[in-house]
């Protein structure tokens, strides 16, 4: 009888896969606050059209359990179609029995990296090093949530994929808002008190983030040609809804009616 433990996939975003590159792909399983080490696995990746790029490749399990396959160029090779619709299955075999986990993954030119580091929190608080816990050396794990959060709230709220983005510098300061407020947030927590100090800037970090998310308008690059079709042309991270029919003359501009 197969078990119904429901082991966790640590599965943040769409893996981006770049075309004509060697790379990495990462799996991580949890269950109970600690990370599983499997006794094997295999992966497979599939294209929009159901064909295997891969079909159980064999896999490396890392000493902390994390499993890891490696992608040749031959693989990702150049004609491949750019864009979403691949998936990524691990097989993953644990105390004896075989667990499917699937992860949604794109086929692009270029990544879309974060712009902000611990050098820029400082600039907003210069003692925010002094402030940082013995337990870590830098706010990375932070900056890399609140990044992970935007790139989801990007593709939820509909307004196109992170890697067609080509001025990601659109981004810096919503990232570095949300990050001050993770931090914040976590410094009330942690020290346990009611309100404070930390709890106002963890609150007025996330306003701050909120305002800046909605004013947000980048550079896209439409068809997938590495570069952006109009550098005067921006596109805004927070659509535009309307609560009524518009106009005839913005219906006669989307559907090409006269």
């Amino acid at each position: 009888m197969a078990s119904d433990t429901p082991y966790s996939a640590r599965v943040r975003v769409t893996e981006l896969l770049e075309r004509g590159k060697a790379q990495t792909t990462l799996l991580e399983v949890y269950r109970n606050g600690s990370q599983i080490v499997p006794t094997s696995a295999t992966y497979s990746i599939l294209k929009p059209d159901n064909q295997y790029i891969v079909q159980n490749g064999s896999t490396t399990i890392l000493v902390d359990g994390t499993i890891q396959y490696s992608h040749t160029p031959a693989q990702l090779h150049s004609t491949l179609v750019l864009g979403e619709g691949y998936v990524q299955e691990y097989n993953v075999t644990i105390s004896g029995e075989v667990f499917t986990f699937r992860r949604m993954a794109a086929v692009v030119l270029k990544r879309l990296y974060p712009v902000i580091s611990d050098a820029d929190l400082e600039e907003v608080y210069t003692d925010l090093a002094s402030l940082r816990p013995s337990s870590i050396t830098s706010y990375q794990t932070y900056i890399d949530s609140a990044w992970y959060t935007i790139l989801r709230r990007l593709r939820t709220v509909g307004a196109g994929y992170e890697y067609l983005v080509t001025s990601p510098e659109a981004f810096a300061e919503a990232h570095r808002h949300l990050s001050l407020y993770l931090i914040f947030r976590d410094f009330h927590s942690s020290l346990g008190q009611s309100n404070g100090r930390y709890l106002d800037l963890a609150q007025e970090h996330y306003k701050l983030y909120q305002d800046e998310f909605h004013v947000i308008n980048f550079v896209y690059d439409e068809d997938h040609s590495g570069k952006p079709e109009d550098s005067n042309k921006r596109k805004a991270a927070q659509p535009t809804i309307y609560l009524n029919r518009p106009g005839p003359y913005m219906y006669r501009r989307r559907y090409g009616t006269r």
